[in-house]
């Protein structure tokens, strides 16, 4: 990107400098409250006091940018996402808006393929909530509104242990990469499913809501399977019922899943990898304690 003279005007910070336009590399903003880089920004800076301006232009390009991210990491419904829930209802333009309390016109702009803005965000979670009970039957919202969070770019810290296992619960994991010399010192559980993976790099470790390490996810190529090596905290089942979501958004289930040692094969013959992994579901009403 080429340096614009968008400034070049008197400080208004100390009134002596000059504002001069500075092309700066991984910016880092807010953008409507919400953290983003801007690879390349084009902002003033004061050659005298160092104080910042923005261009107006310069801010809108920001924003367009931001959103655009948004899409490419699924943080909205799409297009074709939206059409497909309100005519899964069987629900007319009218009759959808009237159910989520927005207007015909934002519904209709929501559907458009080449749509200028997506939904705002409260009604991209309503719909989504919405849409997950149509799949599941009754939810757990926490999870699903702490894992919307994390695609803005926040990671929210509760106050009281999210996950919960028995009867009538759930529990969800989240799924992230780290380097493998981070886990050294971890648990003998985690050091033995380290030991399976590949030498250096990266692992994928599993975590609970509140970011407690919990396990470490491999794929063996020998058996074309999924497997996941925990700790003894959170195994309270001799069988589960698994659903796995993929980067992609993708949603893929795996049924009675034993647990053998802390080693659960949560998919066989799959060629979904660890690294595509995102969030691991355990339906708890098949556990069996």
């Amino acid at each position: 990107m080429k340096t614009r003279e968008l400034f070049g005007f008197s400080c208004p910070e100390c009134g002596q400098g000059t504002v001069r336009s500075t092309r700066i590399l991984n910016y880092k903003t807010k953008i409507r409250g919400y953290p983003f880089v801007v690879d390349e920004a084009l902002i003033g800076v004061c050659d005298r006091c160092g104080s910042e301006s923005f261009a107006p232009e310069e801010t809108k390009r920001w924003e367009e940018l931001f959103y655009r991210s948004l899409e490419a990491r699924h943080a909205f419904l799409s297009p074709q996402e939206v059409m497909e829930l309100r005519t899964t209802l069987g629900l007319s333009m009218d009759d959808f808006a009237r159910l989520i309390g927005c207007t015909r016109q934002s519904i209709s702009a929501w559907e458009k393929p080449d749509r200028s803005a997506p939904p705002s965000r409260m009604a991209d979670l309503l719909m989504k909530v919405l849409r997950e009970s149509l799949r599941v039957g009754a939810i757990d919202v926490l999870p699903l509104l702490l894992g919307e969070a994390q695609k803005w770019g926040m990671v929210i810290e509760l106050r009281r242990p999210p996950i919960r296992s028995g009867h009538n619960g759930a529990m969800v994991l989240r799924a992230k990469k780290v380097p493998a010399r981070d886990i050294a010192q971890e648990s003998n559980a985690l050091a033995l499913a380290a030991a399976t993976g590949e030498e250096g790099g990266d692992l994928v470790v599993v975590e609970s809501v509140d970011e407690k390490r919990v396990g470490i996810l491999t794929y063996d190529y020998e058996q074309a399977a999924l497997i996941l090596t925990m700790t003894n905290e959170l195994t309270p089942w001799k069988a589960v019922d698994v659903e796995i979501e993929t980067r992609d958004g993708q949603r893929v289930s795996g049924h009675h899943v034993s647990c053998q040692e802390r080693r659960l094969v949560l998919l066989e013959n799959t060629l979904l990898r660890e690294k595509d992994v995102v969030q691991i579901t355990f339906k708890a009403e098949h556990l069996d304690a």
